[in-house]
């Protein structure tokens, strides 16, 4: 005779998550059913698949199948847990902010790449990050560099409380200062003007017209004003180059993340400012142009 709390297995428990991720159209059902049972677990998915007939009670089981039916529903994975890993640190997330993409490492990448090539060791670095939301470009920087001093900031004062919690949580209070405000209008009074070495920024990117054509997920969930540029979703990068210059030290570096349809145009805007040089364009793991660097003259 079968014991019936053989069904509440880690096996079982399981295959009906992942069915029932399947038939809400989720992508990826097996990652999302492991991550969200090994969440529920605080295990790790490994431990998953070394114990697949170990029982679980009926308490978890409660817990995985309401995280289970919020993906279902389209929730966000990184909300639903509250965490994201972005450059091998965890941050902290909720619907305050916006997700960071793994796209956005080659943002941080590149500065990395630039600042160690570039700068000496001994120098104390000062970086802008504009539009920090949960703080992830401006904590991953602080944290791979000794000598640096981040001013990071954001128009939303919920998004500034999430960063604020990474930055605690992170250990990088003496080298990330969040400020609340809207561009460049924030740093004065906080930072002098053409002596910063790096500006760094993923601004909001996504045209009006194309938000509503966006998946489920980032629609019902995401912050609107953390995604959307305006009408030719270009509105921030303009500001952002033509302010710029009167910021960025000469050799300084202004590096930005882009759509992946945008890097030309925005390399001309640069162009057209008369200010930079070095323009360079990176892609991503998927050779999307995404990331467009240029030096100040």
């Amino acid at each position: 005779m079968v014991n019936i709390r053989e069904k509440n297995t880690i096996r079982n428990i399981l295959r009906w998550a992942i069915s029932t991720l399947k038939n809400s159209n989720i992508e990826s059902p097996h990652i999302n059913a492991e991550t969200l049972l090994a969440h529920t677990l605080s295990c790790d998915r490994i431990e998953l698949h070394t114990n697949p007939d170990k029982i679980i009670n009926d308490g978890d089981i409660s817990k995985y199948k309401t995280l289970i039916n919020k993906r279902a529903n389209h929730v966000p994975l990184q909300y639903i847990t509250g965490h994201v890993e972005f450059m091998s640190l965890d941050f902290v997330v909720d619907e305050r902010t916006l997700i960071p993409r793994q796209d956005t490492e080659i943002l941080v990448e590149t500065a990395l790449n630039k600042i160690k090539n570039r700068t000496p060791s001994d120098k104390t670095i000062t970086i802008v990050d504009i539009g920090t939301g949960c703080g992830n470009i401006a904590i991953s920087l602080a944290t791979n560099l000794q000598n640096v001093q981040v001013y990071a900031n954001d128009i939303s004062r919920e998004a500034l409380a999430v960063a604020g919690i990474n930055v605690r949580r992170l250990r990088v209070a003496d080298r990330v200062h969040l400020l609340h405000g809207n561009l460049f209008e924030t740093f004065d009074g906080h930072l002098n003007r053409g002596n910063i070495d790096f500006i760094v920024s993923n601004p909001p990117y996504v045209k009006e017209a194309d938000w509503n054509k966006l998946e489920p997920e980032i629609i019902e969930h995401e912050p609107r004003d953390a995604l959307v540029g305006g009408k030719d979703g270009l509105r921030f990068y303009k500001r952002i180059i033509r302010e710029t210059p009167e910021w960025l030290r000469p050799e300084g570096f202004l590096i930005l993340e882009v759509g992946e349809t945008q890097a030309k145009t925005i390399t001309k805007l640069i162009e057209t400012k008369g200010h930079f040089e070095n323009i360079e364009i990176t892609k991503d793991l998927q050779k999307i142009d995404r990331i467009v660097s240029a030096r100040r003259k």
